[in-house]
């Protein structure tokens, strides 16, 4: 189902720089947000917190625009690659009470795995492992939408050969690795995964509203659905997912103020021993951890189709910023940094919404063509199609078509990502590269194929 916005979506990354002190934390957010808002590119909650305390959470657009409900700190929403904390939690968990240890080969738990010897518990943890990731075969999409068992996922890449050498690989990531993890935690505990993680961890932090997407038919109470941004104003439901599919990787939900608790019982011995979380992080068991704002953070983020989450601990300060998000725009990454400068008072951007530049068909036809990366993007070498359909230019690429709204004659933004396009033109004025811009990030994209 579509949903028409009733306000014209044109928007820009041209930045206006902010530094607020005066104004209370929710009025900068507010404000700091309103962009994507208009442009119907975020909806979901907020939550800021330091010291134990929550200093601000609120929730942003609608759950479900069906039935117009809207979004509360309290909606639950699919945390995508998030999940994988709770699953790696487990593990280090189980390692504890020696049950297993990350240094234990597959074999252990499934004998007839096809280099399972190679491969350890902690290369499955650290992403490392060779084994290649479902999300990419051709049988994906439809599988996806399909309930299954761990077995029945397992079997689906088991006797794949592996994309590279156990540990040849700092981080290559696949979800048939936290399957394999998920199946490890029930073999070796006796239960099911998600009633393992609700007797472990999500009962004794009083996480009441995190649990394990099971089946497809299982009931959520004040669950959002999911949403993808199409065309240059409208909003239609994400494809369907049976997220028994994702266990392990993908299936867990939850809330903003059930996240707070997960961070704060990381500075204490509630779920794990100090040593242990010490490992989990310096090793990446499902947590990155970088600087963010001359800050150290320890992270992670999650997408899939109709959501996009992140969560962000500054655990030299103390502070919590998370954002989970019903939108499938990647708008989420960049907000979490931004609302992070606004409780440190650092320097942040607000995007601009202006009125729409119109163009042609005429002037569209001259970027119409085939344009290629180098190896040094998302997807290496990855080719990007632009093509017109009904006035608007269109972005095709890896199974995805993203209408690009025109900024000036030259500038476009790509609404799904929050990206501009700058293009290049030769003295001719024919086109020859565009520039891809994503917060701060920038990729050259040359002309292969005109039209």
């Amino acid at each position: 189902m579509k949903k028409k916005f009733i306000c014209v979506l044109i928007f820009t990354l041209i930045p206006g720089l902010v530094w607020c002190k005066n104004k209370s934390l929710e009025t900068k957010v507010d404000e700091y947000l309103r962009p994507y808002l208009v442009a119907g590119t975020f909806s979901g909650s907020v939550l800021i917190g330091q010291g134990g305390k929550v200093l601000f959470e609120k929730g942003y657009g609608m759950a479900n625009y069906e039935l117009g409900v809207a979004n509360t700190p309290k909606t639950r929403f699919h945390l995508a690659s998030i999940s994988k904390t709770f699953t790696s939690a487990a593990i280090m968990m189980l390692q504890e009470r020696g049950k297993l240890s990350v240094n234990d080969d597959l074999t252990k738990f499934i004998p007839d795995y096809p280099n399972g010897q190679k491969i350890k518990i902690h290369h499955l943890l650290s992403d490392s492992s060779g084994i290649p990731n479902i999300n990419n075969f051709p049988e994906y999409e439809v599988q996806v939408k399909l309930p299954h068992t761990l077995d029945q996922v397992i079997a689906m890449f088991k006797d794949r050969p592996l994309d590279f050498n156990p540990g040849e690989k700092d981080f290559s990531e696949s979800s048939a690795n936290w399957v394999l993890l998920a199946y490890i935690i029930e073999k070796v505990s006796g239960q099911r995964y998600g009633e393992f993680l609700k007797q472990n961890i999500w009962d004794p932090l009083g996480m009441n509203e995190t649990g394990h997407h099971s089946s497809g038919g299982m009931l959520i109470p004040n669950r959002a659905s999911g949403y993808q941004p199409v065309g240059l104003d409208r909003m239609e439901n994400a494809p369907y997912i049976d997220w028994s599919f994702k266990t392990g990787n993908a299936s867990i939900f939850s809330t903003v103020e059930d996240l707070m608790k997960w961070d704060q019982a990381l500075y204490t011995e509630k779920i794990l021993k100090k040593e242990s979380i010490a490992q989990m992080f310096a090793n990446h068991y499902g947590w990155f951890t970088n600087k963010r704002l001359n800050r150290n953070v320890v992270r992670y983020s999650g997408r899939s189709p109709g959501f996009q989450c992140e969560l962000h601990r500054y655990i030299d300060d103390d502070a919590f910023v998370v954002v989970l998000s019903n939108n499938y725009s990647t708008t989420a990454s960049l907000i979490v940094n931004d609302v992070a400068a606004i409780l440190f008072g650092e320097k942040y951007e607000i995007p601009q919404v202006i009125a729409p530049k119109k163009l042609p068909n005429e002037a569209l036809n001259k970027f119409v063509g085939s344009y290629q990366f180098g190896p040094d993007f998302y997807i290496p070498n990855g080719v990007y199609d632009l093509k017109i359909e009904d006035g608007v230019l269109f972005a095709e690429a890896h199974g995805m078509k993203n209408a690009l709204v025109p900024q000036s004659d030259n500038e476009f933004l790509e609404r799904l990502f929050w990206s501009k396009i700058i293009f290049h033109a030769a003295a001719s004025g024919e086109i020859t590269d565009f520039v891809w811009q994503y917060g701060t990030e920038k990729y050259a994209a040359r002309k292969i194929v005109s039209k």
